[in-house]
This record gives structure tokens, sequence and C-alpha cells, in this order.
């Protein structure tokens, strides 16, 4: 099975990382929280993703919740 992620960049002024995940056309963005935002199509697939502050520490105080799909 072919990947959909489509390209990656890193813009250091910002700092700020954007993963391409299809070649859709962006309907609206939808914020996660501060850091984390995700641009959809008119479908509701998610077309990008931009993580802010990408250089910042994390913090996860769940991480131990998050489940990851096979």
């Amino acid at each position: 099975m072919k990947s959909p992620l489509q390209k990656v960049e890193y813009d250091s002024t910002v700092d700020a990382l954007y993963i391409y995940a299809s070649k859709g056309k962006v309907h609206k963005t939808i914020k996660l929280n501060n850091r984390v935002l995700f641009d959809v199509d008119k479908k509701g697939t998610i077309v990008g993703i931009e993580v802010l502050d990408v250089s910042k520490p994390w913090k996860l105080p769940q991480a131990n919740r998050l489940k990851i799909a096979a």
C-alpha cells in the first residue's frame, strides 16, 4: 500500500513543520490545539498537518492513553 504522505517542509524562520498528506484543496483548518492544525478538504479528508513551535519540547501528560491504529 502506498503511503498518502506527499511532502514535508520545515520553515525555520517561524519554526513550523507542514506535512502534505494529500493533493486535495484545503476547505477549512481545524485547530487541534495551539500547536497543531489540520487542513481538510470538503469531504473532511486531511490535506495537510501544520505543527507550530516544532523545535520546542512537547508535554504529553496523557501519553499513556494514546492508541495508534495498525
